[in-house]
């Protein structure tokens, strides 16, 4: 019954999301008439790819040929950073008991890293990849970048449901929504035997929808502009109160 119940909710609040879906578009216009631009190499919190977030918000950017959507995702798993993601996942699961279980000391952790590294790898390719270029849909985070706090949160969590196509309007997040799950399937070919069940999909699927929602409120709160943006402010401060005294 607790099962069936947050299934019914995941697929209310889904349905809620969905009908949302005419009632805006993405802030950064896609123009499907530009030449095609390259993925900027840019990082986002000093460490991670952060060339699948779009910063700005106003002038129209160019959509991302199929090819480049693969290219997205062979950066995002040989980037060093996706090694960092896979121990920090590992060491989560690790104190929190929720992961699958391997057997204890170095040999089930270093299985369990395996597993996740494995479990990353296929999710990015399937919701950036595979079916972003199945569905014509853009796998980019765009930032809402302004506004109250509570309508940049309902954006986060809204981009999980709802995405922007190739030709720039919106549409079910296809890539999200079909990816994770068919990355869950996936994991079924290297769980440990009582780690495989209905319930164990659906809970991890329901894990990387909520693990999709954080990294977007980290990516519409935070970035490499922001931390640069602090940096300065805090660089101008000390030089205003450096400039009495060298007087």
């Amino acid at each position: 019954m607790r099962l069936i119940s947050r299934q019914a909710a995941l697929f209310f609040l889904f349905l809620v999301l969905l009908c949302q879906v005419r009632s805006g578009s993405a802030q950064a216009p896609i123009d499907p008439s530009l030449p095609e631009a390259p993925l900027p190499h840019k990082r986002a919190f000093l460490l991670f790819p952060g060339y699948d977030v779009m910063q700005q918000t106003t002038e129209p950017v160019a959509p991302l040929r199929a090819r480049q959507k693969f290219v997205l995702v062979y950066r995002s798993v040989t980037d060093i950073s996706f090694l960092l993601r896979a121990g920090i996942v590992t060491l989560y699961d690790d104190s929190l008991g929720v992961g699958p279980t391997y057997g204890p000391g170095a040999g089930g952790d270093a299985e369990l890293y395996g597993y996740n590294a494995a479990s990353l790898a296929s999710t990015f390719f399937f919701t950036d990849a595979l079916v972003p270029a199945i569905a014509h849909q853009d796998p980019r985070y765009f930032r809402k970048g302004s506004g109250p706090l509570k309508s940049r949160i309902w954006w986060a969590l809204r981009s999980e449901f709802v995405a922007s196509s190739d030709r720039g309007t919106a549409m079910p997040n296809y890539g999200v929504l079909v990816g994770d799950a068919m990355a869950t399937l996936l994991s079924d070919a290297y769980l440990p035997p009582s780690g495989v069940s209905v319930g164990k999909n659906f809970e991890g699927y329901g894990i990387k929808l909520g693990s999709g929602f954080g990294l977007g409120l980290l990516h519409e709160f935070g970035g490499v502009a922001r931390v640069k943006k602090i940096l300065q402010e805090q660089t101008d401060k000390l030089q205003q109160h450096s400039e009495p005294l060298e007087r």
